[in-house]
């Protein structure tokens, strides 16, 4: 008999020990989910005197894949914000508790390692040592504000049944995002913005078939937004190849149950600012990469290309 994929629930916790799996400690609304086991078989083909290309199959080392997606929640945003940029600064004696993400610079510069769980109707499925590669940001006129990601993890292990509970915090309509060019209120038809880092995952022969670390690697931001050509302004500045400040913005609830967030990048050149003729008014559509600076920091210094401040009633030492 089949299983019902809609009671399937998608859960994190942070780790104490990379690998190590632990129970989740918050359920994360999803709407896109795959999980790809890499198993690596590894092929004996040495030849035995017949015109065979395969005698024998064996285990290689194992690890996983996560492509995650769903709508933005102001509690479980920050499990993400966290894989990719840890540097966190949390400030606040009750809520509306502010926190502060930024690329971390000192130590090993590292993402602290998470546990991601999936529990279905076959059972509950551990993926250990999770790094994201990528946490992306979508906003248009209608729907939902959106986030997508991928991570690499170690090979999922199976345990008890959880059980589990969900946020009380509304998603965020997109006509409630604000963007600003230049500290400047402007139009946005549509939008996106990825934060990216390198990955590698560290094999080598140790007596496991699990990586050694996954270790992600440089931050890099960019995306891209349709404009609506009121005049030459932007495609002016992308011809003289300057930056200038992006930001994302959306706040809603008072008092304790405020919540919002704000990506800000201090530094962004357009890529790319063609004007479109293709509808009964110009529209530009830009590409952008932001540009790493010292204004973006956290408690780390250094250099980030972007700063996320989160707001909402999650208390310090949760993400990280």
């Amino acid at each position: 008999m089949p299983k019902p994929s809609h009671l399937a629930v998608l859960g994190v916790a942070k780790e104490v020990t990379p690998g190590t799996p632990v129970a989740a400690t918050k359920w994360v609304p999803y709407k896109t989910l795959t999980p790809k086991d890499d198993v690596n078989l590894i092929e004996d083909v040495g030849q035995r005197g017949a015109p065979v290309d395969n005698f024998g199959q064996y285990a290689g080392q194992k690890g996983a894949e996560l492509d995650l997606g769903g709508d933005v929640f102001a509690d479980t945003i920050g499990w993400l914000l966290a894989s990719v940029l840890p540097d966190l600064v949390t400030t606040g004696a009750s809520a509306p508790f502010s926190h502060v993400f930024s690329t971390l610079c000192t130590g090993d510069t590292q993402p602290t390692p998470q546990t991601w769980t999936i529990f279905d109707p076959l059972g509950t499925w551990q993926y250990p040592g999770a790094q994201f590669s990528e946490l992306g940001f979508k906003w248009n006129a209608d729907g939902l504000f959106e986030w997508s990601a991928k991570a690499q993890t170690w090979p999922y292990a199976t345990t008890t049944t959880p059980t589990p509970s969900f946020t009380s915090v509304a998603p965020v309509a997109n006509w409630n995002i604000t963007c600003k060019l230049a500290s400047v209120n402007t139009f946005v038809q549509d939008g996106e913005l990825t934060i990216k880092r390198n990955m590698t995952v560290i094999r080598g022969a140790a007596g496991t078939q699990n990586p050694y670390r996954i270790w992600t690697g440089d931050v890099s931001v960019e995306g891209k937004l349709t404009l609506v050509m009121e005049d030459s302004a932007q495609r002016t500045i992308f011809q003289a190849g300057t930056a200038q400040a992006f930001d994302v913005v959306y706040s809603q609830g008072a008092s304790a149950a405020l919540n919002g967030l704000q990506l800000h990048c201090s530094q962004v050149a357009y890529t790319e600012g063609t004007p479109s003729y293709g509808k009964e008014y110009i529209e530009l559509p830009v590409t952008f990469k932001a540009i790493g600076n010292v204004t973006d920091v956290g408690a780390s210094g250094g250099y980030s290309p972007i700063k996320a401040t989160l707001q909402n009633a999650v208390a310090a030492n949760t993400y990280k």
